[in-house]
């Protein structure tokens, strides 16, 4: 019922909508610039995982090469400091008048008192020299740290401008949405009619033929219950009363009996179709165990569901996807090359559950829309060392038959036989 109230509030904005030719350019912006901050956040989600990385690792460069010059600042202080007490050991040599005396130099010496003049200034030579050389290297270490530095800095610029631009563009879009809700929000309110519609909940407002259909669909599903049953009230469908009078009644009953209760059957072909449905959901769960091994490789992961129609005559699987973000999607969500790489492990993987040792793959298999060059060899690059490295698929073939696609990057352990057709 409050699906059934909302598309009637829904179907009035739409009502609204074709009325007022404002109030459709509004709507119809609002839908886009919400369908454009969706997909802008998605691509911001990657951008951002990047941009963190290298402004990490530029941050820890930056930091480096500023530690060696912190170093460097000292040991010239130091060399400085040298070449200031040689100065002064030098004057007082110098001036004949000055009492000769060890004890008179103010030198940062081990035993100073035993140093001569002489041996004092080589010794605070050989400390400034290796104050030097100490210097030289570090200075070798800032250079080769600005050229990784250098390296890392136009990609770093590049995935900043992307960076900054994205958060720029959803910045811009969620406050012209926000504006363009509130201007909505007040037209509506001119009309004493429109007051009680709230606008931000359907601002991707579908077509009134496509809410009138929904709103069949309910009163469908409405009138289906009202056959079936004698205990809903329509009118309050919240009152369970008469359910819960019924269910007392049956649990008096049955409480009043046997504590234990068999249900007896003579058809065999329930215990079949039982034990077939446990096999199906088995090999469905060993299918889907195989699948996401081979499809964490491009951080995705695959789920089957088992579905029954309500009258039990058709069986489906469905498939769906999630990404390593935990965004939920379909197989028409998925990336050409996501899927091209799926289609294959697919195929794949059940001539593995089928335990057929070798295994034929030819990309005359894939739909001429995915039969692309670069996700196929792609896809057979990173699937060979899963075979390698996990023992039960060890002992599997796999045999590529590729036409009309020319590998341009040699793949690692690998057979190639070509065959060329002749036409004679």
């Amino acid at each position: 019922m409050k699906r059934r109230e909302r598309l009637d509030k829904e179907r009035t904005l739409s009502d609204i909508k074709q009325i007022s030719s404002d109030l459709a350019a509004k709507t119809d912006l609002i839908k886009k610039l919400n369908a454009s901050i969706i997909v802008n956040k998605k691509k911001f989600a990657y951008t951002k995982e990047d941009y963190l990385y290298l402004n990490n690792k530029r941050n820890q460069i930056l930091d480096t090469i500023n530690n060696y010059k912190e170093l460097i600042q000292e040991l010239t202080k130091k060399k400085k400091d040298c070449f200031n007490q040689i100065n002064t050991i030098t004057r007082e040599m110098s001036d004949a008048t000055q009492k000769n005396s060890q004890d008179e130099l103010n030198l940062d010496l081990p035993h100073k008192k035993s140093y001569s003049k002489a041996e004092a200034i080589k010794s605070l030579q050989r400390q400034a020299k290796e104050h030097q050389y100490e210097i030289n290297r570090l200075n070798v270490k800032i250079n080769e740290s600005q050229v990784n530095l250098d390296q890392i800095n136009p990609s770093f610029q590049t995935m900043q401008t992307d960076y900054n631009s994205l958060l720029n563009t959803i910045t811009n879009d969620e406050a012209r949405l926000y504006k363009l809700k509130s201007e909505l929000k007040n037209k509506l309110n001119e009309n004493e009619d429109w007051k009680e519609v709230d606008v931000s909940a359907y601002s991707t407002i579908k077509s009134k033929q496509e809410i009138e259909n929904e709103i069949d669909d309910i009163s469908n599903q409405i009138n289906l219950l009202s056959h079936k049953t004698n205990y809903l009230d329509l009118e309050q469908p919240e009152n369970l009363s008469d359910i819960i009078k019924e269910l007392t009644e049956i649990n008096e009953t049955l409480s009043k009996t046997s504590k234990s209760f068999s249900i007896s059957y003579e058809n065999d072909e329930i215990i079949d179709s039982i034990e077939n449905f446990r096999k199906v959901e088995i090999l469905c769960g060993d299918l889907e165990d195989l699948i996401n091994m081979f499809l964490r490789q491009i951080n995705l992961e695959m789920k089957f569901q088992i579905v029954i129609s309500e009258d039990f005559n058709n069986f489906s699987i469905i498939t769906s996807f999630l990404r390593s973000n935990k965004e939920n999607i379909q197989f028409k969500d998925l990336t050409t090359p996501e899927k091209i790489y799926f289609v294959m492990v697919f195929y794949i993987s059940i001539r593995v559950i089928l335990q057929i040792k070798n295994i034929i793959f030819s990309n005359l298999f894939i739909p001429s829309e995915y039969n692309k060059r670069g996700s196929v060899y792609r896809t057979i690059t990173k699937i060979l060392p899963i075979f390698e490295q996990e023992e039960s698929l060890k002992t599997f073939n796999l045999i590529f038959i590729i036409s009309n696609l020319e590998m341009k990057k040699k793949i690692q352990n690998i057979k190639i036989i070509k065959i060329d057709e002749k036409i004679e």
